[in-house]
């Protein structure tokens, strides 16, 4: 005992390893005080003498079943459960595998992950090589377990500060307790996770790979520490909620029977992870985009603020999520189709701020995952992201309108004052599709607005039939059809303005811009695009107005 003291005492003093970077490198670290080694040293000095009280009174006793193993074991128990019990466990990271057969498990209700845990210790040191054995190591998150890791075999090295890997297989057998381990690892910035486990402890002398520096490698063969109690509490880092961004919406025509039916809506997406978990084998992640019912107070967590459901989207197969910030990936789906008026209202509204260029804050929801055993993980989880806009530029959708119009005659009539003031006209319209699927135009009512006074209106908020407008992807397209529009003079002024500027008469052939007006249009744009009926409701600019 005595030599098993001195021996630990003078290795106290932490040696420092060999790496050039990462925690344990020579700059980041600083040696503890002595006052604070003795402190540390004091339970296992405790633990030392009582187990060499109880070898001494075993020799007294003439135990004559007492062999010298059961002599050896009684002092090197207390003396590894004092190391083992006092050393500091941090866990770097956590890497989640499907299991090569998860079946079994599923079959009777328990879902199950090859786990691999990136950990680094610091511990005092054994005096031989030293090894956790494989055990049943019981999960707990506050106060509540969840699961059983069965751990394969773990080495210590010597003790001191080392990095090491603990592996093994989780099997799941509380599925809500685990639910919440899987919102904390989510939603929170960081939690804790208890370890307890009997195991055994394996250490080795010199014939048996000892690799410590001669005085320490001094004992040969090996010893089976049975019963050792490891029981630890490591603090893991959430994710916070994942910065999730968006970009590149595409909406693109399916077969259909109809005009502008069923498409395929993608986006682009990117997370950033700062959580302590690798999530391999995620496969086929399903996911509900909702509006945020709270936005713009983001008080309430995401899964309480669901708003309309807007997009029903998948990952690709053989996603993954590793730490840090992630490559652009894809996800796509349909658009899904509002059963009420608020529903359609809230759709209309992400397709408005995508027109003019705004974000939209939405909500993805986990629905599950191709992977059964990821799926009862995530399902239920939510976090907030936004949706950006086109980039700025010409996004109307009504570029030119022209008017069947006699300027002498309309400015006669504003003048009479027996007349009404108010011209009922005819015009054609030229429309442009900023989308990348069909836009069917099955209503348009829009304010005229000339120096921001209103000087006519186009009110046609549903078309028959045969006047409805197709505008195929991306097209511009000139309406063959013509449709009535109202110019009004309660502003005589701006509407005689108008009238002048729009009158083509003395401008010379090479002024390609004489005898264009250019107004505003307050539009209502009563579209069907992937099967989807919103109205959209934005400012059409600079508009073209022309004989």
């Amino acid at each position: 005992v005595r030599s098993i003291v001195t021996e630990m005492l003078s290795t106290a003093k932490p040696t420092m390893l060999s790496t050039d970077d990462g925690p344990y490198a020579s700059a980041s670290w600083s040696a503890p005080s002595r006052s604070a080694r003795v402190l540390r040293t004091l339970p296992l000095l405790g633990l030392l003498v009582t187990a060499a009280m109880l070898g001494f009174s075993a020799l007294r006793g003439g135990s004559a079943g007492a062999t010298p193993d059961e002599l050896r074991l009684s002092i090197g128990k207390p003396f590894v459960q004092g190391i083992i019990s006092i050393f500091e466990m941090k866990v770097d990271q956590i890497t989640l595998n499907q299991p090569p057969s998860k079946w079994a498990y599923l079959e009777v209700g328990l879902i199950t992950f090859d786990l691999v845990m990136d950990v680094h210790m610091d511990m005092l040191f054994f005096g031989a090589q030293a090894t956790l054995g494989s055990a049943q190591m019981i999960l707990s998150f506050r106060g509540q377990p969840f699961g059983v890791l069965q751990t394969q075999p773990s080495p210590l090295g010597g003790g001191g500060k080392i990095k090491s890997k603990m592996a093994g297989t989780l099997v799941v057998d509380d599925n809500e307790v685990f639910r919440k381990v899987a919102l904390a690892v989510i939603e929170e910035t960081e939690f804790t996770v208890e370890l307890y486990a009997i195991l055994d402890v394996e250490l080795r002398g010199t014939d048996n790979g000892c690799m410590l520096r001669k005085e320490m490698c001094a004992t040969v063969g090996s010893m089976r520490i049975p019963g050792v109690e490891f029981a630890k509490s490591v603090t893991l880092q959430g994710a916070q909620g994942f910065s999730v961004s968006m970009d590149h919406l595409a909406v693109t025509d399916l077969p259909s029977t109809e005009p502008a039916g069923r498409a395929l809506i993608k986006v682009l997406a990117q997370v950033y992870n700062p959580s302590s978990f690798v999530l391999t084998g995620l496969d086929v992640m399903s996911l509900d985009v909702y509006t945020d019912d709270s936005w713009p107070f983001t008080e309430k967590p995401a899964a309480d603020s669901l708003g309309v459901k807007f997009a029903e989207v998948n990952s690709e197969p053989g996603f993954w999520l590793g730490r840090g910030r992630s490559e652009w990936f894809p996800v796509e789906g349909l658009l899904s189709l509002p059963e009420r008026e608020y529903d359609l209202v809230k759709t209309a509204d992400v397709f408005n701020h995508f027109l003019t260029s705004r974000p939209t804050p939405l909500i993805p929801y986990i629905t599950g995952s191709s992977q059964p055993f990821m799926g009862v993980a995530a399902h239920g989880a939510a976090f907030r992201a936004f949706l950006p806009g086109m980039p700025p530029g010409d996004n109307n959708i009504v570029q030119q309108v022209y008017i069947d119009l006699n300027i002498p005659v309309a400015v006669a009539t504003l003048l009479n004052p027996v007349n009404v003031a108010r011209l009922h006209q005819w015009c054609t319209i030229e429309l442009k599709n900023p989308l990348n699927a069909t836009l069917y135009v099955i209503g348009l009512t829009a304010e005229i607005m000339y120096h921001d006074h209103q000087v006519g209106i186009m009110d046609m908020p549903v078309l028959e039939e045969d006047q409805r407008i197709i505008i195929p992807p991306g097209a511009t397209f000139r309406t063959a059809k013509s449709y009535p529009v109202e110019l009004f003079g309660q502003d005589l002024g701006y509407i005689l303005l108008l009238l002048n500027e729009m009158n083509p008469i003395g401008c010379a052939e090479d002024d390609l811009g004489c005898g264009i007006a250019t107004v505003d249009l307050n539009a209502r744009i009563k579209v069907r695009v992937g099967g989807v009926e919103p109205i959209l409701t934005y400012k059409q600019y600079n508009v073209s107005v022309r004989l």
